[in-house]
């Protein structure tokens, strides 16, 4: 009988570290045209690490090896969190990568294309 809770008990344990997290992020936020071109890097710096580590939540991982033992239809589920978590990273990504182009990248070309003013009058 304590051989049974236990191995249940295990079994539950590899269930819940085999799911993939539902970080689904959102697309915009009211403050992105907020931002300054620092915070601009910042957040695209931030959401590349997280697409990387919600790409290694996918395909054959541990965790979903042991979800495949006790419940196959979870991987099934797991790839489908992980794809929906990286296109709606990716989705953050390109909306800030326009905000960053359109705001930062403009300012420099700008700043660049002025003549300088000489002080020989």
């Amino acid at each position: 009988m304590i051989l049974k809770k236990t191995l249940l008990l295990i079994l539950l344990a590899l269930l819940a570290t085999a799911c993939v997290s539902n970080n689904v992020v959102q697309t915009t936020k009211p403050t992105d045209y907020q931002m300054t071109c620092s915070e601009l890097k910042e957040e695209l710096s931030a959401l590349g690490v997280a697409f990387e580590e919600s790409r290694e939540e996918s395909g054959v991982t541990g965790g979903n090896v042991a979800l495949a033992v006790v419940f196959w239809p979870g991987i099934i589920v797991n790839e489908m969190r992980s794809s929906r978590n990286q296109d709606s990273i990716a989705r953050r990504a390109e909306h800030l990568s326009q905000i960053y182009n359109a705001k930062c990248l403009a300012t420099q070309s700008e700043e660049s294309a002025q003549p300088e003013m000489s002080e020989s009058s």
